[in-house]
Parts: structure tokens; sequence; C-alpha cells
């Protein structure tokens, strides 16, 4: 993987590797969550939608088509207290096209015409495209709500961090988006063009040059002098801790249970953290697993996870409404058990071959690529997989053990299941 500053604030980062039949290209503005949030998540959804040559879905389909069957998708997600805007773009590598065509530069004008010359007027993007885009992202939001287990996650970030900007949902707020009108929107686009920061990966067997010299351009006329500076506020313990009961009719209660992880920083005490996670509950041989879901059987599931990004600690388990508080005390119990040192040596190099397999695994799937270059969007300092891997295996015994201490319990969130009537 290679990371290059092509210009101000936009970071080309590459793959070179002809292990995938298809290759990526994405497009991402790196901002922060707040006010905007909403209209940024309505914006790219109107990007990778159409542009200003194909007008409609229809004739952006009919030009994917013709790229043998290329694919343009936009995603939207948070890292700490920045939002990540992405526009994605799939197709067939040029080793496998017909007659030796080299589509790989066409891709990447199509992209960028679809973040630089959007479909729009002198007034602002055109009130059809807006209200399509508008439901279709309303949508989103509510599809969210049916996923019980993803609502519950959500709702203890929204309690936890509700003085925080990590808060925030991704998407933003629909009552926000439905106000947003078309001027708004294109001011917003233009905000992002010339001052969000800007990352573009790329994973497939073509040269980085072409991409780099077919981006360029787009950027000469941008005067990009005063690039955003996005960083995320750590809380590194908890101030008292917070229970939050919400009833609904569902046959299986959750149970999600959030820490601060005594990080100052991202990458701070990260190997040693993430091995604590993997004893915890980030695997088949974790305590969670084999005690609080096997042993005890409280829960139909229990894992945990480590969101690095944000200092974070999370637990979520599916439990039966009277076993909650036996479930709680349990879960808790497992995590003192660690900060006492209780885990054997040979726990401890499962966690690690597992946690490295994982690293591993990543150049599997050019997907995973394209999200692990992403997540180092505004890092100093890079690691690759493998150096990762280097640094998971030092890690001691007490190492782990004192990463555990400084872990601080904030908010516990419980969804309480009523059976659903016959």
């Amino acid at each position: 993987m290679e990371m290059k500053q092509i210009c101000k604030g936009v970071k080309l980062c590459t793959h070179q590797t002809d292990k995938f039949k298809t290759a990526r290209l994405s497009f991402s503005f790196i901002t922060s969550l707040g006010r905007h949030t909403s209209a940024n998540s309505l914006v790219v959804h109107l990007l990778s939608a159409t542009n200003s040559k194909y007008k409609t879905i229809s004739e952006m389909n009919r030009k994917l088509a013709s790229l043998y069957g290329a694919t343009l998708s936009c995603n939207v997600s948070k890292c700490g207290d920045m939002q990540v805007l992405s526009l994605i773009l799939t197709a067939i590598d040029d080793r496998f096209t017909f007659e030796n065509e080299r589509i790989c530069k066409d891709c990447v004008e199509l992209l960028c015409e679809c973040v630089f010359r959007p479909n729009v007027s002198p007034d602002g993007f055109f009130a059809e495209d807006v209200n399509r885009e508008k439901r279709l992202l309303i949508e989103k939001i509510e599809a969210e709500k049916d996923d019980k287990r993803a609502y519950a996650f959500s709702r203890l970030i929204e309690e936890m961090c509700s003085e925080e900007a990590y808060g925030l949902n991704k998407f933003g707020k629909i009552e926000e988006i439905e106000k947003l009108t078309e001027k708004e929107l294109f001011t917003r686009w233009m905000r992002l063009i010339v001052n969000s920061p800007v990352q573009i990966n790329y994973v497939g067997s073509a040269d980085p040059q072409i991409i780099e010299e077919a981006v360029l351009p787009y950027f000469v006329s941008l005067q990009r002098k005063d690039i955003l500076v996005v960083k995320t506020d750590f809380i590194t313990s908890a101030h008292e801790e917070n229970t939050i009961r919400e009833k609904q009719n569902v046959k299986q209660g959750k149970l999600v249970i959030g820490w601060r992880a005594g990080m100052t920083y991202d990458r701070d005490n990260f190997p040693a953290l993430k091995l604590m996670n993997m004893l915890f509950g980030g695997g088949t041989f974790s305590k969670l697993f084999t005690n609080v879901r096997e042993k005890m059987s409280l829960c139909y599931y229990c894992s945990s996870q480590l969101i690095a990004s944000k200092g974070l600690l999370v637990v979520q388990s599916g439990v039966e409404t009277e076993n909650t508080e036996k479930a709680l005390i349990a879960i808790k119990n497992e995590l003192e058990e660690i900060k006492k040192g209780n885990f054997s040596q040979e726990t401890l190099r499962n966690a690690k071959l597992s946690y490295c397999d994982t690293l591993k695994s990543i150049y599997d799937n050019s997907g995973a690529i394209d999200s692990w270059m992403l997540s180092y969007s505004v890092d100093s300092v890079y690691y690759s997989p493998e150096k990762l891997c280097e640094l998971i295996n030092a890690v001691s015994k007490e190492e782990i053990i004192v990463a555990a201490s400084l872990i601080t319990l904030d908010t516990v969130y419980i969804l309480e299941g009523e059976k659903e009537e016959e």
C-alpha cells in the first residue's frame, strides 16, 4: 500500500495488485460531524446518482454498463468525530477487458465528473433529484429502527456521547433532511470540494500514475486554501455511570454496555487494547462467549468491540428480559477478571493468532483494503497490516492488564423485550 500527497489536502492511496478480477476506486471527503451532517449525507447521495453529462439515472446506468457493468455507489460513515463521505466505483480490471481495452482512466474520469461536475442549475441541484434522494435517505434512517440490534447500539452511542459530535447519526436527522433546499445543498457541495480533506483510494492492477494524472486536472481550477482541520475529542474516563431503559414490543431484549477505554487518540495503546478486547469478547475463545453465553446461557449472543477512533469499548448482547440484570453483572465480572490478569498465556497466544489472521485476510478483499487505507485518512503515522501484527505479537500480559485497568463504565442501555401477542 502506497500513500502520496498529490496536492493540498488531497491524498492518493493505492494498492497495485493483480489478485482481483475487479478494480476498486473510491473518492472520500473527510469532514466534521455537526450541523452540516444531514446536508453532507444528502449531497454525496446526489453525487453518486447523476452528473452534468449523464443527467438521469437511466443515462448513468447505460454509461456504467458500457464500462463492462461497473457499479457506482456511495457510503457514509463515522470515524471518531468525523463524517466520511465516499463515492465508490467498482469495475472489471483492465486485464480482463476485450482487446486489451484500458478502462481505468475512463472510470476515474467518470467518478471525478460526478464529484466536480454534478447535475445542477444556477439555482442549485434540481428539485426532482433532491426529492428522490431525500426519500431514499430517510428510508435508510428509518430502516435502522427495524434492526433492533443496530438500533440498540445506536441508542447507546446517542446517550453515551450526547454531548459529543460522535453521538450524532452518521446520516443526520430526518427533520433536517426534509427542510434542506436545492440552494443549501449546492453550497454544501462547494464547501466540500474546496475545503474538505480528500482521500482517493485505488485497488487494482493499473499503474497508480494513471489515477494521479486523471485526477489532478480537476483540482487545478480549485483554490483549495483553507483546508478543514478535522479531529476527534477523546474522553479518557467516565464521569458517572448511567443506565437507560426503553421498552418495545420485541421478542428479544437488548443489553448494550459502553466503557471509556482510556485512550487519548485513536492509536494510543491500540495493540494492548485490541488484544484485551479479543480476550474479553472478540472471539469464540473469549470470556464473554465461553462463560456468559455458553456456560451460563445468559445471552443469545454476546460480543465486544473496540471503537479505537473514539476510545470506546462496547458490548452487545441479546437477552431475555428476566436475565438482563444477571447478564449485566456477569459481563462486568468478566472484565474485572481481565483486569486481575486471570487469563492464560495460551489464551493470549490464541488471541494474537486470531487477530493476525484477521489482518492477513485484509488482502483477500479489495473492499477491506480500501477500508484499511481510509482508516488512516487523517493520521500522520501509517501501519501496514504486517507492521500492526508485529506490534500485536510484542504485547505482554502485563501491558494488557494495565490497558484494562484504565477502562471505566460509562453507560448501560437496556431495550426491554415484551413477547408479541399471538
